[in-house]
């Protein structure tokens, strides 16, 4: 009984996981696809999972589209590729084919079009986790905790600036706050630099100047240096703040969502 438990609550982890991968290798695979198909690239086969194809059939064009049983990546294979997009160019790789047949070999096609084919997937898979950001918050919104201070640990930058609990954030460095999380990025990413906060402090702004502190900090993925500056929100009634946005705002969102994940992603490494 207690090995069937077991199973079932890995099956809970591991089936939407095959999904989201599914999902993500789909679009990246895509964007190799169709650039090369708009090159003039002839696909040999678009598979879902590597290893023995499950289930599969040939589109007009001769692609073989297939879904295989290792449902852990997946792959393009051009005319004339040995393996699938991306892989070494082989400078022989011409020899033997006809005239016809090099017109739509990878390895024939100009640096431009090779280089395009292989860009694409990368490509995709960014638009694609813009795409999901931007339906997120279109659709959805965002709540997130108001940049309220609740409480300024002793021996912090904040406590050594003068920033006292109750304070609003309004502003950092002149960029409007309006959630804890924004003041959050901004101070996790400026560790040792001077930023000039703007807070609201009963009836009239006030300006200090803080310089967030260089600390290690234990997470999942490991220990990461980040800027702290000693303060935490408040969480009580009325300290959620819900955020909705228009489509081009869900949009630009997008597109700032990735690229804050890209840059922390750089960072970290």
């Amino acid at each position: 009984m207690q090995f069937f438990e077991y199973a079932w609550g890995l099956l809970g982890y591991l089936a939407p996981f095959v999904f989201v991968l599914t999902i993500v290798v789909f679009f990246h695979e895509l964007g190799h696809f169709l650039v090369g198909r708009w090159c003039g690239v002839k696909v040999e086969a678009f598979s879902i999972g590597f290893g023995k194809e499950i289930v599969g059939f040939n589109d007009r064009h001769g692609t073989r589209w297939r879904l295989s049983w290792i449902p852990l990546g997946g792959y393009v294979k051009f005319f004339g590729e040995p393996t699938v997009a991306g892989g070494p160019v082989d400078a022989n790789a011409s020899n033997g084919l006809t005239p016809a047949e090099q017109r739509v070999s990878f390895f024939t096609q100009p640096v431009w079009k090779r280089a395009a084919i292989v860009a694409a997937g990368p490509g995709a898979s960014f638009l694609l986790g813009i795409l999901i950001f931007a339906a997120s918050f279109y659709t959805l919104g965002r709540s997130s905790l108001a940049p309220v201070i609740e409480n300024v640990r002793p021996g912090y930058a904040a406590e050594q600036a003068g920033l006292r609990k109750g304070d609003v954030i309004v502003s950092i460095d002149g960029q409007p706050i309006r959630t804890w999380n924004a003041m959050q990025r901004i101070v996790q990413s400026s560790a040792d630099l001077r930023l000039t906060f703007v807070v609201q402090r009963g009836s009239r702004d006030v300006t200090v100047e803080v310089t967030p502190q260089r600390r290690d900090v234990n997470t999942p993925f490991g220990m990461h240096r980040v800027g702290l500056i000693g303060v935490e929100p408040a969480t009580g009634e009325g300290a959620w703040v819900k955020e909705t946005f228009t489509l081009t705002q869900s949009v630009g969102k997008g597109f700032q969502e990735t690229g804050f994940i890209v840059d922390r992603t750089v960072a970290y490494i």
